[in-house]
């Protein structure tokens, strides 16, 4: 018993030096825990709160693509949703001009309540053949929540230099 009564009073400041050390290294790994491997279960965290109220249902996605298949200009559709974003890839048949394509994808923002437009993201993946009349294009495009219209990539062929 002696031999801790020693111990102690020697070396008191250093045993609560340790023990405020021990104490603060907890604090910090418990922290770190908590901000990087968090409770949340879902790979969106919160971002995706309030989707239950304008979820895209197989109802509208079947009602939108038949309306967008009826158009004589286009030859398939698709749409699929992740997330807040929705994506619709649409092939036009031959002979399709690029603006054309563009003016049909803005049209088929229409089909959307505004609900569904100041939730979600779009993003327009257009596909058109070469054929003799038309040089053919695959353009992508994007509407965001806060935007009006699509807007478009560089579709600009950059020129090989030949040497």
């Amino acid at each position: 018993m002696n031999k801790i009564k020693k111990l102690w009073v020697e070396n008191r400041v250093l045993f609560v030096l340790f023990v405020i050390i021990l104490v603060c290294l907890l604090l910090i790994m418990g922290v770190f825990l908590k901000y990087f491997f968090g409770a949340s279960s879902s790979s969106y965290g919160d971002r995706l709160d309030g989707i239950q109220e304008v979820e895209v249902t197989d109802e509208l996605k079947n009602n939108f693509l038949t309306s967008i298949r009826e158009d004589d200009l286009i030859q398939e559709a698709t749409l699929n949703t992740k997330g807040k974003i929705i994506y619709i890839s649409l092939t036009f048949k031959d002979g399709v001009s690029l603006v054309e394509a563009q003016s049909k994808a803005q049209a088929s923002l229409q089909f959307f309540e505004e609900k569904y437009l100041n939730f979600y993201d779009f993003q327009y993946t257009l596909k058109g053949n070469k054929t003799e009349n038309s040089e053919g294009f695959i353009i992508m495009g994007a509407r965001n929540v806060n935007g009006t219209k699509l807007s478009w990539n560089n579709n600009t062929e950059v020129a090989k230099n030949e040497e």
